[in-house]
């Protein structure tokens, strides 16, 4: 399988530094859309033709997707693009669910005013006619949205969340997208419902809520892609992650 050019945008040469990241941005765009489908074989050379650039920028940029997990080394420079793995969205999963869940219990007690109000100009966002017609627009908002809610958990937390949201959003785009009427819908009313649990201040809540919210969609995805697989281990993170969140309210009880 080659790259189609036309999927791609002109790359802008006159900033050297900027182009391996420019060439990076296009592709794990691409890749996370669905454009370029997993399995597709990715030469150096071949990238660079499409691009219009040297291989130098071509090879960091490919570098920096495999250190993202959305490509895997392969013999004579060339690189494939992750396959739709269970194991790995179980894994994806396990994790988000567990550090989610305490990253929005954690901001939802360091909550501000600023971020609140940034909070639910997302949420309306989402629930607009203009995010319901859009796929584009809703990934967008759905993306800042879950970005917002662990904003206050700390650099090293929400950058490890910004990595996994980004490997898990492939796999949503292919169970989702404007081929699918009413693709927005089964998240919407979890999304208000987490919304209010934060500005009532009740982190535990939030929490559970976060957890539940990852799970559904993750089983979700499972059965889509792999129905014959075993989620007893996410099932397993999800109670985990709803006990901890139930020990936030016993030790705010406490205070």
């Amino acid at each position: 399988m080659t790259l189609e050019p036309a999927i791609f945008q002109p790359i802008d040469k006159a900033d050297k530094r900027r182009t391996a990241v420019e060439v990076y941005e296009s592709l794990r765009e691409s890749i996370l859309s669905g454009d370029v489908k997993p399995g597709t074989i990715l030469s150096q050379v071949e990238v660079a033709r499409v691009f219009d650039v040297s291989r130098t920028p071509v090879r960091e940029a490919m570098r920096m997707l495999q250190e993202g997990g959305l490509l895997v080394g392969e013999p004579n420079h060339r690189s494939r693009v992750v396959g739709f793995d269970p194991k790995d969205i179980e894994a994806l999963y396990m994790k988000r669910v567990l550090l989610e869940a305490l990253g929005v219990a954690i901001t939802t007690r360091r909550m501000t005013p600023p971020l609140m109000a940034r909070l639910e100009e997302t949420i309306r966002g989402l629930e607009s006619e203009e995010s319901h017609r859009d796929f584009e627009c809703w990934r967008t908002l759905h993306r800042r949205l879950h970005q917002l809610i662990v904003s206050e958990s700390g650099s090293s937390m929400t950058e490890d969340l910004a990595g996994l949201e980004l490997r898990s959003a492939r796999y949503q785009s292919a169970n989702k997208g404007a081929h699918l009427p009413g693709w927005w819908q089964r998240g919407e009313a979890e999304h208000r419902s987490l919304f209010d649990a934060i500005a009532k201040g009740d982190a535990a809540l939030a929490g559970e809520l976060a957890a539940r919210h990852l799970a559904r969609t993750a089983l979700e995805l499972l059965a889509a892609l792999a129905p014959e697989y075993d989620t007893a281990r996410l099932r397993d993170s999800l109670h985990f992650a709803i006990a901890g969140a139930r020990g936030v309210a016993v030790a705010d009880g406490r205070r």
